[in-house]
């Protein structure tokens, strides 16, 4: 998956520069149209500025647009799976205690079935398993609990990825805007008239911008995720470990 990311992020960029446009020439960039173009944004309002100011900025902007709409899916997916009823479900411990009392497994696999999450997957196994020594079982319980809970781990690293790539995409966009900028006053040949940069300096900014508002949230989730992963990790392996200890005591 990091490869198959990494490869994905390095196509962008290749789209990025040879999708940009040719950078208008000096004349194009002239005081009146600035003047124009400061009308113009006062006229449409706030809103409507940074719309303009977001198609100034091209294919770096769509591409940008694109990581964060990927960022916010995987976030949504996150927050939806990674709860804690799909961990370690409420009274599934104390209900599959006293199945397991009464000695009726076939309920027992029933309420597991009914209640999907990684405890119950847990305890399928130990009903399953509930002739072996407790430290077969043991194994076992560790080895399913841990590979679930590196799989939810895994399934974050996505918006770490997208929070290392866009501002890398805005730093980008900033040195093209930059370059284009020294481009226009070499064709201009001065450096008296300041609206010459003016375009490439605004298109400059504006995309390190955006790389910062997307990579901002989506390194907070990115930790926010992997923290709340580990204390799901915690009360799932206090849960198993309480089951083990009742259900295979040790030395019988």
């Amino acid at each position: 998956m990091k490869k198959a990311l990494s490869d994905f992020a390095c196509l962008l960029i290749v789209i990025i520069a040879l999708s940009s446009p040719e950078k208008s020439s000096a004349a194009e960039l002239n005081g009146n149209s600035v003047v124009a173009e400061r009308s113009h944004e006062a006229s449409v309002g706030g809103a409507g500025v940074l719309i303009s100011k977001f198609r100034q900025t091209g294919m770096t902007g769509v591409t940008l647009l694109l990581i964060s709409v990927v960022g916010f899916s995987f976030a949504f997916e996150r927050a939806y799976h990674l709860r804690k009823v799909n961990i370690v479900p409420e009274r599934l411990t104390g209900e599959s205690e006293r199945l397991w009392k009464a000695g009726d497994f076939d309920a027992l696999r029933e309420l597991s079935r009914q209640r999907p999450s990684t405890l119950s997957r847990v305890i399928l196994m130990l009903v399953d398993h509930r002739e072996g020594s407790h430290t077969d079982v043991a194994n076992l319980a560790g080895d399913m609990a841990s590979r679930e809970m590196r799989i939810h781990l895994q399934r974050a690293y996505p918006l770490a990825v997208v929070a290392t790539v866009s501002p890398l995409l805005g730093l980008f966009g900033t040195v093209y805007g930059m370059i284009g900028a020294f481009e226009s006053v070499a064709l201009a040949g001065k450096m008296g008239d300041p609206s010459i940069m003016a375009g490439d300096i605004s298109f400059a900014l504006m995309t390190t911008a955006i790389g910062l508002v997307i990579a901002v949230p989506a390194l907070t989730a990115y930790h926010f995720f992997r923290v709340r992963t580990n204390i799901l990790g915690l009360a799932l392996e206090e849960q198993v470990n309480h089951l083990l200890i009742r259900w295979f005591p040790i030395g019988k």
